[in-house]
């Protein structure tokens, strides 16, 4: 199996995964602050990177101090500011208009990688990126009740798009470290940084560390960690085998794979619209992606 194919599978994993992660988080956002529930994720998705640093012979990575800052910098960034700011953003703006802004994220991705030089253009993987969020537009925006017709708050919609560019500049800038240092050390340093901010956010916002939740809420938090912890190193592994734009495209599985999950656990039917979603996100998955796996194959 090429490396190629492997940050595509890696990819792919974190797009499930963060559907998955929104199916869970529903159902324990009622009863946790998201300052607390991201806190309680995060904290989680250390103890499952760290554990593995700590019995094996990556523990003995040593970060340069200025690459130690950078790395923790932009784990703040991605983990926390990016939270703080799109759950600024749900507060006065549409579910679905959320979503939507921000799987645009692959397109912030790969025009600001491209104007920084860090890929080259294509116009068949621009056309399939574009074909991907279609599918979630089509399938956020296919019922009528999705639609809001109150005024947009201009706030709100710059936060929801600082949210959208902040994960898209993290993408691009991670790449350099994890060249430099293994992924695994690297994913639990950015992450670790964030535990301690978003620590910080809590008891300055008089949000509870340890929130009362039934035994259910808390087997949710716990596969939300778990699949934080594994998500976040799949994404950084696969952004050290390939172009940030294709990685960050698989993030459109995760609106897709949230209804799928919905579906099965009302044992209802798929219908048309998320049919017809699914088939247009991994056509342009697989258009986005094939053109290098034929250049390297």
């Amino acid at each position: 199996m090429s490396t190629h194919v492997k940050a595509t599978i890696a990819a792919a994993i974190t797009g499930v995964l963060v559907g998955a992660a929104m199916v869970s988080t529903r159902v324990v956002s009622s009863d946790a602050s998201p300052a607390t529930l991201a806190f309680l994720r995060y904290l989680i998705g250390v103890g499952v990177l760290g554990l593995p640093v700590l019995l094996t012979s990556t523990s003995r990575i040593r970060f340069l101090p200025a690459d130690a800052m950078v790395v923790s910098v932009l784990g703040v960034f991605q983990f926390a500011l990016l939270i703080v700011l799109l759950n600024y953003a749900l507060e006065t703006l549409p579910a679905a208009t959320c979503a939507l802004v921000f799987s645009t994220m692959p397109l912030f991705t790969m025009c600001l990688a491209i104007v920084l030089g860090r890929e080259a253009y294509s116009s068949r993987k621009l056309g399939g990126l574009v074909l991907a969020i279609s599918g979630v537009g089509f399938l956020l925006y296919s019922s009528p009740a999705q639609i809001d017709a109150n005024p947009i708050d201009p706030l709100a919609f710059a936060a929801l798009v600082g949210a959208t560019m902040t994960g898209a500049v993290c993408s691009i800038l991670y790449r350099p470290y994890l060249l430099r240092y293994p992924v695994l050390p690297t994913s639990t340093l950015a992450m670790f940084a964030a535990v301690i901010f978003l620590t910080g956010l809590c008891l300055a916002s008089a949000q509870p560390l340890v929130p009362h939740l039934s035994v259910i809420q808390w087997a949710n938090v716990g596969f939300i960690g778990l699949s934080s912890g594994l998500g976040y190193f799949c994404w950084l592994w696969a952004l050290a085998k390939m172009d940030a734009s294709r990685v960050v495209a698989f993030q459109a599985l995760g609106p897709v794979t949230a209804a799928v999950i919905e579906l099965a656990m009302t044992r209802s039917l798929p219908s048309w619209q998320l049919l017809l979603s699914i088939m247009l996100v991994v056509s342009g998955l697989l258009l986005a992606c094939l053109q290098r796996a034929k250049r390297q194959p």
